[in-house]
C-alpha cells in the first residue's frame, strides 16, 4: 500500500483502503477539511491513522503525504511533537503524570490504548485547554493538530464548548476526532466534522500487523488475530500476553462441556486474575470468534476466524444455541470494557453460554 496512511514508513496502516483513498484525495487536491471524525470499532487503526494524517499535515519533506523519516514525522509517531497534541477521556481523579505515562508508553510501543479505567470522558476543562492551545501560534510554524479520542464519551457541556472551535477553527489548524460509533457522537459535533469510516480488519491483515510490531511467529500472530474480532489493537494485546490467552481459550471451551456450571465460578476468577481486564475482554472476544466458526461449521460453511487451527468438537450443539452463546460472550466483552469486574463478567458469560448450549444436550 502506498499513499497517505502508508506514507514512506516501515509501519503502515493496513486494511483501510476506503479511508485512505478519501483522505489522500483531500490532501492531494488541497481540500483537506479543518475537522475529521474517524469512526469505527476499537483497534481498527483510527488513532494510528490520525497520527498519519497529522504527519501529512505537518511534514515539510513530502508534498503528497508524509515522508516517515524526518524529525517532524518521527516525533509525531512517538507522540513527542509540540504541535500535535492528544486528548483522551479521563476521570476527575486522573493525575497529569498518569496521562503523561500513558502517552509515553503508547509512543514507545505503538499500541497501548490511551484510556483510564472507569466512567471516563473528555471534560470541559480539557476542551478549554485545547482552545487555549489552538489560539496560539504553532511552535514550529507548520500548523497545529489536536486529536481527540473517544469523543462519544463527551458530555453535553464539553461538546457545547467544543462547537465554537469546530465552527471557526483558527487558520493552520486541524482537528481529528475518533469514536467507535458516529451515532454516539452528539449531533452538533458530528455535523461539523467530515466523517471517515473504519471497518473491522481481516484476520490475515491483523496477523501481518501483529507480526510486524511484535516479532511473534506467524502461527502466534494468526492465533491472536483469530481471537480479535477484527481489531488489530485487541490482537496486539493478545500477542503481548504471549500464550496465556490461547491457553485460556482451550480451558474456556472445556468449561462449556462440564457437567456442573458452578465450575465456571472459580475458573473465571482464576482466568481474570491471569489475564487482567484487557485480556479477559479478549478471552470473551476469542470465545465468541471460536463459537462463531463452530456454528458456521455446523451449517457446512467455511470458518472465518480459525486461522488454520483445528476447531474443537461441538458435542451435540445446534447452530441456534451456538449463536446465542456467541452473543453472550460478546456481551461479556462489552461489560468488561465498561469496567464491570472481569471475574464477574467471565463467570456470567461462561455460565450463560453453558445453559444455552445445554439446550441441545451434552
Amino acid at each position: 500500500m502506498t499513499g497517505l496512511l502508508a506514507g514512506k514508513n516501515p509501519d503502515p496502516i493496513l486494511g483501510q483502503d476506503a479511508a485512505e483513498a478519501l483522505l489522500q484525495s483531500a490532501l492531494s487536491s488541497g481540500r483537506l477539511s479543518h475537522a475529521y471524525l474517524f469512526a469505527g470499532p476499537r483497534g481498527t487503526g483510527r488513532f494510528s491513522s490520525a497520527l498519519a494524517l497529522s504527519a501529512a499535515f505537518i511534514c515539510r519533506e513530502s508534498p503528497d503525504g508524509w515522508c516517515g523519516g524526518c524529525r517532524d514525522c518521527l516525533r509525531i509517531m512517538k507522540l513527542q511533537h509540540p504541535d500535535v497534541r492528544v486528548t483522551f477521556p479521563v476521570l476527575g481523579s486522573t493525575r497529569p503524570d498518569e496521562v503523561a505515562d500513558l502517552i509515553e508508553k503508547r509512543g514507545r510501543d505503538g499500541f497501548t490504548r490511551l484510556a483510564v479505567p472507569g466512567n471516563s470522558s473528555i471534560t470541559i476543562d480539557s476542551v478549554r485547554e485545547i482552545q487555549a492551545r489552538m489560539a496560539l501560534r504553532s511552535y514550529e510554524g507548520s500548523g497545529k493538530v489536536e486529536i481527540l479520542l473517544d469523543v462519544d464519551t463527551m458530555k453535553q457541556e464539553a461538546a457545547n464548548a467544543l462547537l465554537k472551535t469546530l465552527e471557526e477553527p483558527p487558520p493552520g489548524t486541524l482537528m481529528i476526532l475518533t469514536a467507535e460509533r458516529a451515532s454516539g457522537v452528539i449531533p452538533t459535533v458530528r455535523s461539523r466534522a467530515h466523517l471517515v469510516r473504519f471497518g473491522r480488519l481481516p484476520v490475515e491483515t491483523i496477523a501481518e500487523i501483529v507480526q510486524e510490531r511484535t516479532g511473534v511467529s506467524r502461527q502466534e500472530a494468526l492465533r491472536a488475530a483469530a481471537s480479535s474480532d477484527g481489531s488489530a489493537g485487541a490482537a496486539l494485546e493478545a500477542a503481548r500476553e504471549g500464550g496465556a490467552l490461547h491457553e485460556m481459550l482451550e480451558k474456556g471451551f472445556d468449561l462449556l462441556t462440564v457437567r456442573d456450571p458452578r465450575a465456571a465460578l472459580p475458573a473465571a476468577r482464576a482466568m481474570a486474575k491471569t489475564l487482567g481486564p484487557s485480556g479477559s475482554a479478549g478471552l470473551c472476544s476469542g470465545m465468541a470468534a471460536m463459537l462463531h466458526d463452530l456454528r458456521r461449521a455446523s451449517l457446512g460453511l467455511r470458518p472465518v476466524f480459525s486461522a488454520g487451527d483445528p476447531l474443537p468438537g461441538a458435542a451435540a450443539w445446534g447452530a441456534d444455541s451456538i449463536g446465542r452463546a456467541v452473543r453472550i460472550f460478546l456481551e461479556g466483552e462489552k461489560r468488561i470494557r465498561a469496567n464491570v469486574s472481569p471475574a464477574a463478567a467471565l463467570a456470567a458469560a461462561f455460565t450463560g453460554a453453558w445453559f444455552e448450549l445445554g439446550r441441545d444436550g451434552r
